[in-house]
C-alpha cells in the first residue's frame, strides 16, 4: 500500500463517522418493555366475569409506545370442595395498530367459569420476543350460579320521589331453589334521554327502594338485578325489565299572605304580599258578590301582587288571592285571607 492510500483511508473513516451524526447509547432490553397493564377490575355478571385493564400506551422508561401484539391473559383456578383441584388456562389477545391507537381500556369476557371454584388472572402487555411487561394481577373471586332474574318491577312517581317495588327472586339461574343463599338488590337508574344506565351505589336488601335523588318533571327508567354474595364475591343475576315514571310536584306553593282592598270611585284595587315560592307560576284573584257564587277574574294567573278590578255593578264584595306554581298540575295554594269591601258607582 503506498503512503498516500494509507494518508487517505484514515480521513474517509473520519468523514464517514461524522456524517452519521451523534449517538444515544443503547437502551437496556427491560427499559424498552411495556408498563404493567393498570387498574385491573373483575365484575362478576349472570353469564362470567369481566376482567378489564388499561391499556399501556409508555415504556418502562417512559417514552411513548408504538404500539403492542397483543395481551397474554393466565387464568388460575381452584376448587373450593377440593384445593387440590387446581389448572391454569391462557388466552392469547391480539391488539391491531388500530385497536391500540383507539383504546384506552380493555374489556375480557370469561364465560366458562366453573361453580364452587376460585379464580384469579394475571395479564402481561407482549410487544414482541423479549420485550414483555411485569405481570398484573386481579383480585380474587369466587363463582357459584347467579340469581335469577327480577320479575314484577314496578314504579310509582311522587312528588320529587319515585318508589320502586319487585318480587323477591327465590331461585337461581339454574333453577335450583336458593336454600341457603339470600339475595341483596343492585338497582340501575338513568334518565330517559340518556343511553347508559348507572349503578346506584349501594346494594338493597329489601324488595322495594325509594330514590329521593330526582327532579320533578324529568322521567326516570329503572332495572333490578339480584346479587349473591359467595365467599365475598358479588355474583349479579340478570336484569329485570326496564320501567319508567315521572315523578310530579304535588306540593302547592303556600298561600298569599296580606290581601288588602281598597275601594275607588271606578273599581277595587288590591294588593298582597309577594310570594316566596320558588316555583311561583302567579295569583289567581277571586271576587264574590254576597249572595251570589265566586267569580275567578284571571283565568292565566298574574304575575305581580296587584289586581284592579272593576265589579258590574255596587255592593258587598269579598275578595281573596291564590298562589299557582309552574309544574305540570299548577298547583293551586290555599286561599288567602278574605278582604270584603263595599263598593258604589260616584
Amino acid at each position: 500500500m503506498t503512503k498516500g492510500l494509507r494518508i487517505l483511508i484514515p480521513l474517509l473513516l473520519i468523514l464517514l463517522l461524522g456524517a452519521c451524526g451523534k449517538k444515544t447509547p443503547p437502551k437496556p432490553p427491560y427499559a424498552v418493555r411495556p408498563e404493567v397493564p393498570g387498574n385491573v377490575s373483575v365484575k362478576l355478571t349472570f353469564w362470567g366475569a369481566e376482567l378489564s385493564f388499561d391499556i399501556p400506551h409508555k415504556k418502562i422508561d417512559g417514552d411513548p409506545l408504538d404500539g403492542i401484539e397483543g395481551f397474554e391473559i393466565i387464568r388460575y383456578e381452584k376448587s373450593i370442595t377440593n384445593p387440590e383441584d387446581t389448572s391454569t388456562r391462557r388466552y392469547w389477545i391480539s391488539i391491531t395498530r388500530e385497536m391500540f391507537q383507539k383504546l384506552t381500556r380493555y374489556h375480557f369476557n370469561d364465560r366458562d367459569l366453573k361453580p364452587e371454584y376460585r379464580y384469579f388472572y394475571v395479564i402481561r402487555a407482549v410487544r414482541g420476543w423479549r420485550s414483555v411487561s411485569d405481570p398484573a394481577r386481579s383480585s380474587v373471586f369466587a363463582w357459584y350460579f347467579p340469581p335469577a332474574k327480577v320479575n314484577g318491577l314496578g314504579a310509582k312517581g311522587g312528588d320529587s320521589c319515585i318508589t320502586l317495588s319487585w318480587k323477591p327472586v327465590t331461585s337461581l339461574i339454574n333453577g335450583a331453589l336458593a336454600e341457603g343463599f339470600s339475595f341483596e338488590y343492585r338497582i340501575y337508574k338513568r334518565q330517559k334521554d340518556e343511553a347508559l344506565a348507572r349503578a346506584i351505589p349501594r346494594l338493597v336488601s329489601t324488595t322495594s327502594f325509594k330514590d329521593t335523588n330526582v327532579i320533578n318533571g324529568i322521567t326516570y327508567c329503572y332495572q333490578v338485578a339480584a346479587v349473591l354474595n359467595y365467599y365475598e364475591s358479588l355474583i349479579e343475576g340478570p336484569k329485570s325489565g326496564e320501567v319508567c315514571v315521572t315523578p310530579v310536584d304535588l306540593t302547592p306553593p303556600p298561600p298569599p299572605e296580606g290581601l288588602v282592598a281598597l275601594p275607588f270611585k271606578d273599581g277595587v284595587l288590591l294588593r298582597w304580599r309577594l310570594s316566596g315560592a320558588p316555583d311561583l307560576l302567579g295569583y289567581k284573584v277571586y271576587r264574590q258578590k254576597e249572595g251570589e257564587e265566586p267569580v275567578l277574574l284571571t283565568p292565566h294567573p298574574v304575575s305581580t301582587p296587584k289586581f284592579f278590578d272593576k265589579p258590574p255593578s255596587p255592593g258587598i264584595y269579598h275578595y281573596w288571592v291564590t298562589a299557582v306554581d309552574s309544574s305540570p298540575r299548577r298547583n293551586e295554594s290555599a286561599p288567602s285571607n278574605v278582604d270584603t269591601v263595599k263598593y258604589q258607582l260616584k
